[in-house]
């Protein structure tokens, strides 16, 4: 169960990391919907190239905010795949890891509705 939690913990702060960066990125001068794709891409370590990558690593401020989001979405994802790994290895019996599964999944969507109405 705290497993569970630290999951939802993670999952959200991740979310609100990248939000954060987003409105960064929108107050250096670039366009929400690119700044929202350079902050996914950079805290997933996706690495897309592109000119509007260009932009970016041309600008100081800007590199200095995907730096930060780069290292901390490594953390971000380690802790991710840890706390789903033990939220399903730690459970004993079958009914154990259907409830721990089922709570996985309303949590998560319960936070997914919550990014999503926010934009």
């Amino acid at each position: 169960m705290i497993a569970a939690i630290t999951l939802f913990l993670v999952v959200a702060l991740s979310a609100l990391i990248t939000k954060i960066a987003t409105i960064a990125l929108i107050h250096t001068g670039l366009s929400t919907q690119s700044a929202r794709f350079q902050a996914r891409s950079a805290y997933t370590g996706a690495g897309f190239t592109t000119s509007e990558s260009e932009k970016i690593m041309n600008h100081p401020v800007r590199r200095k905010i995907i730096f930060n989001l780069m290292l901390i979405g490594n953390a971000g994802i380690v802790t991710v795949m840890s706390s789903l790994i033990l939220t399903f290895v730690l459970p004993d019996t079958l009914t154990s890891k259907l409830y721990g599964l089922a709570i996985v999944v309303l949590g998560l969507s319960l936070i997914w509705w919550a990014i999503k109405a926010n934009g």
